[in-house]
């Protein structure tokens, strides 16, 4: 097994690869309880300096019956256990998960650790009856805990080009020649900068924390410590067209009850099509799931199903964008004294947005 750029295999000692002590270095031994401490700060506080560090010795020394379970699975079939498709698909997304916890905390890395946070919550709430509801429970809140930290920067990084695009746009054209737009873009980029700032320094103190540690450490582990139940042990055919058809009724339910997307203004008509971004997530990866089973849903293609859960999850997160950019844009709005040509800009704006999550929404009902 590798190690991490300066870690030595100790196997003779420990039969498990150690990671030395040095400047820089997290220390801890793999698989102790103890506090992850760091050698700069005298070994009495919590690292606050290296995720990389911290969790990429979590991945790197990841034990040999780990590695073994990971490499052993995605061979789940009709007739094989459902629970040999759950570990696997848990233990695909412990490894997303890890990789990406290792690497700086950066956005694109943050948005597929979100991904992978995101996927197996999903599995632990659509497999609820085939693992223990308790762990399932507990560690279901603490990657949705997750999550909603690492959606903050990514929201703030989707909106800024939602707005300064067409600004730039406007301003190269001199379509505003007394400077109504170079000004909204002078306010929206210190607003989107301030909000980006504080969602970022949000995420890493998150990041860099106990909890997240313990995470990492319960992720690192998912492959072969899924507390499973007895009816795991029921053949895939048996159970988990069950469970993709459960979520896919879920999906279709709530988006027959969707407002018209021209009535959505009106009321709680965005609360109703962003709820809808969750629930068609969770249908997709309930479908992502079962279809190494070779199991989905009966008269169901399983890549034409998840081809098209793909192509409606796209389009609600498209229109879930366009709604924080108007949101944005309203914000900006009510900052006080701003001159008549800016607000006339920022309701240019916010129409354009406005418009797009219309667009965004009338394709996710054709996706259907």
């Amino acid at each position: 097994m590798r190690c991490g750029p300066g870690c030595r295999q100790d196997t003779e000692e420990t039969g498990r690869p150690r990671v030395p002590d040095g400047p820089g270095r997290a220390l801890r031994e793999p698989g102790s309880k103890d506090q992850y401490r760091h050698p700069g700060n005298g070994g009495t506080e919590p690292s606050g300096r290296s995720l990389t560090h911290v969790v990429g010795a979590v991945a790197d020394t990841m034990d040999a019956a780990t590695q073994r379970a990971m490499a052993g699975f995605g061979a789940a079939s009709p007739d094989g256990p459902a629970g040999l498709a759950v570990r696997g698909y848990l233990a695909e997304q412990s490894r997303a998960f890890l990789t990406h916890a290792a690497l700086p905390v950066q956005q694109p890395a943050a948005v597929r650790l979100r991904a992978a946070c995101r996927r197996v919550g999903s599995a632990l709430a659509a497999c609820r009856d085939l693992v223990d509801p308790d762990w399932a429970g507990e560690l279901g809140r603490e990657l949705d805990a997750t999550a909603r930290i690492l959606a903050a920067e990514r929201d703030a990084e989707a909106v800024r080009p939602r707005l300064l695009a067409p600004l730039d746009r406007w301003i190269s054209e001199n379509r505003y020649p007394d400077g109504g737009a170079a000004r909204t873009r002078t306010l929206l980029t210190r607003m989107l900068d301030r909000e980006r700032s504080a969602a970022h320094g949000a995420a890493t103190a998150a990041l860099v924390g106990p909890g997240f540690h313990a995470l990492a450490d319960k992720m690192a582990t998912l492959a072969r410590d899924v507390p499973l139940t007895p009816a795991a042990e029921r053949p895939c055919a048996d159970v988990l067209p069950e469970i993709a058809g459960a979520a896919y009724d879920t999906w279709r339910r709530q988006t027959d009850e969707l407002p018209p997307p021209l009535a959505a203004e009106e009321g709680d008509g965005d609360a109703h099509w962003l709820a809808a971004v969750g629930t068609t997530e969770a249908a997709l990866h309930t479908a992502e799931l079962c279809r190494p089973a070779g199991t989905v849903l009966d008269g169901h293609d399983p890549a034409a199903l998840i081809a098209r859960l793909t192509l409606v999850s796209s389009a609600l997160g498209e229109q879930r964008d366009a709604v924080l950019a108007a949101d944005c844009v309203h914000r900006a709005a009510d900052t006080p004294r701003i001159a008549a040509t800016t607000g006339y800009v920022l309701g240019r704006l916010h129409e354009e947005q406005r418009l797009a999550v219309l667009r965004a929404r009338s394709s996710a009902v054709l996706a259907e």
